[in-house]
């Protein structure tokens, strides 16, 4: 599940103007600057917009710091500053918005009872305060799983994220999940057991069940799950053929080792319906699901083509839609393979000339290292797709006397492909955004915040200057984490797929102050024509940047 954090937020460095000065660099956005306010250090920060406000709940272990703003001016409102408000040692899991109202939700090891215990915690938005009391919604006798934290000084250890929470579309059930910790540590003979706990809108309990999984861990591989207005759950997985784990079958190059299935578990039931869709010529790489209003389930993703010798399944070939009902049978497929004019856009004149190369051969040129990172699904039924190049290189310095030196990585957050499929699966549009990252500290300011406003796609993120009027025969120049950079934002309109580039802050052009710890994380859209951004200016003090989108 895909959560609102802030981890580790990285040093990253740009320019504004002090004060409420308003300066335009490009004539599609302005910014605005609040006061300098006393900044809380914390490990997790999350951001709610409601009306004209905006509140921040930010959680550092025992303290938790809720602040408010007026998203208008900006400006800093109120905080409110609390300690050991839970049990020592809780585990925080979400804050989620439900019916305009917030909730906090953590979870609890009991450990004289031997059992797990989730609760929550109103936040009243408007005060910026936490309700008097937490609920307890539901406890599990015995462990379950979770991902394993490492303490301060890395003396202490944790178990944390136990819990998945699942909205539907219309945000009036959620669907608390949870997954026993496997008996049997051997994943070819141990088989899942998942706890499911549904809620309506008042956060009252709707039923709760356990099932087991039909395949052992080693057979499965978990590709996304979807609650429907209904309270029913779906379930989209990966099935291996065999215990190898391999993609793809070692004597039979031209079929994959794995297909798709679609998990069903009615609401209140614990028996689980499959349907099998059969990708055998597809490595279908990545895949998520929406649904719709028609109660049909979209699934968008990316896939490559299954060809001999082919071993890397991060390169890829094009796009994949995949459309349900609600009984899971499959309505339709199809696969949009992306073009080579699209590949060769930003690319040197050596890897143009080598993909049209490829192409001429039969053997497709691919997108290489592409992750998806984002899916919109339009009320028309059309969907947009949304993937970024990223990709990890380490490196081996030298040592003394010629020896060997000590093993660093640099992290590559490049360019973006951004893909409009029709409603019938036909593709609508297909844009590269170029863009080439590079930090020595995990994401740090790097890669970029997406969202949707007035039927634009926007994409915010720092930028090499020499990138911001880039012709399409020419690679993206670098931008180095923590070295300056352009604020930009790139608009793309649904409907036509028009696309155009503006500089919001420049980082070499005003001298007042300096600004670190830019992170696209601390983005938060607040109107159809405004987000505010949150960064840290030194001497203990954050500000809060309004960007107008004109």
């Amino acid at each position: 599940m895909m959560k609102k954090l802030v981890l580790g937020v990285m040093a990253t460095m740009f320019v504004v103007a002090t004060g409420n000065s308003q300066m335009k660099m490009s004539p599609e956005y302005s910014y605005k600057v609040s006061e300098p306010y006393r900044v809380f250090d914390a490990k997790e920060k999350i951001y709610f917009s409601r009306g004209n406000e905006v509140m921040a709940v930010k959680l550092d272990g025992k303290e938790i710091m809720i602040q408010k703003f007026d998203s208008n001016k900006p400006a800093f409102v109120k905080e409110n500053k609390y300690e050991k408000i839970f049990p020592k040692n809780y585990s925080f899991e979400d804050i989620l918005e439900i019916d305009n109202k917030y909730f906090l939700f953590y979870s609890s090891w009991d450990g004289d009872a031997k059992r797990e215990q989730l609760f929550s915690r109103e936040i009243d938005f408007a005060k910026g305060e936490f309700m008097p009391e937490s609920k307890l919604l539901f406890q599990v006798e015995g462990k379950i799983a979770g991902t394993l934290a490492v303490g301060g000084m890395g003396f202490s250890f944790s178990v944390e994220d136990k819990f998945d929470f699942y909205q539907s579309n219309d945000k009036g059930k959620l669907l608390i999940q949870y997954r026993r910790k496997p008996e049997v540590k051997n994943d070819k003979k141990s088989y899942d057991i998942i706890g499911l706990y549904s809620f309506d809108k008042s956060l009252t309990k709707l039923y709760s069940n356990e099932v087991t999984m039909p395949y052992t861990e080693r057979r499965m591989e978990n590709l996304d799950y979807q609650l429907d207005s209904k309270g029913n759950l779906f379930m989209l997985e990966k099935v291996y053929h065999d215990d190898s784990e391999d993609d793809k079958k070692r004597r039979k190059d031209a079929e994959a080792n794995y297909h798709i299935e679609l998990l069903t578990i009615k609401a209140g039931s614990d028996k689980i319906n499959i349907t099998k869709y059969d990708n055998a010529n597809k490595f279908v790489n990545k895949l998520w699901i929406l649904d719709n209003a028609k109660d049909q389930l979209i699934c968008g993703g990316f896939y490559s083509e299954v060809v001999q010798g082919k071993s890397d399944f991060d390169d890829i070939d094009g796009m994949a839609l995949i459309k349900f009902d609600s009984e899971g049978k499959t309505i339709s497929s199809t696969f949009q393979p992306i073009p080579l004019e699209v590949l060769n856009q930003y690319e040197s004149a050596r890897t143009r000339k080598r993909n049209e190369r490829k192409e001429r051969k039969g053997d497709d040129p691919q997108f290489t290292d592409l992750v998806f990172r984002d899916m919109k699904l339009n009320a028309d039924g059309s969907v947009v797709l949304i993937g970024e190049q990223y990709y990890i290189v380490a490196h081996q310095s030298s040592g003394m006397n010629g020896g060997m030196g000590r093993t660093y990585y640099t992290y590559h957050y490049c360019d973006i492909l951004v893909s409009k499929l029709n409603a019938d699966g036909s593709l609508a549009w297909m844009k590269k955004v170029p863009k080439n990252q590079m930090g020595v500290s995990g994401r740090g300011g790097m890669s970029y915040k997406y969202f949707n406003a007035d039927n634009k796609h926007y994409l915010v993120y720092l930028d090499n200057v020499k990138n911001i009027d880039l012709p399409m025969d020419k690679e993206p120049a670098r931008h180095n984490d923590g070295k300056g950079g352009y604020l930009t934002s790139v608009k793309i309109d649904d409907a036509t797929g028009t696309l155009t580039k503006g500089s919001i802050l420049n980082s070499r052009d005003v001298e007042d102050f300096k600004i670190y710890q830019f992170s696209t994380n601390r983005i938060v859209k607040t109107a159809e024509n405004a987000f505010l951004l949150e960064v840290y200016k030194k001497q203990k003090e954050d500000i809060m940047i309004k960007v107008d989108l004109n």
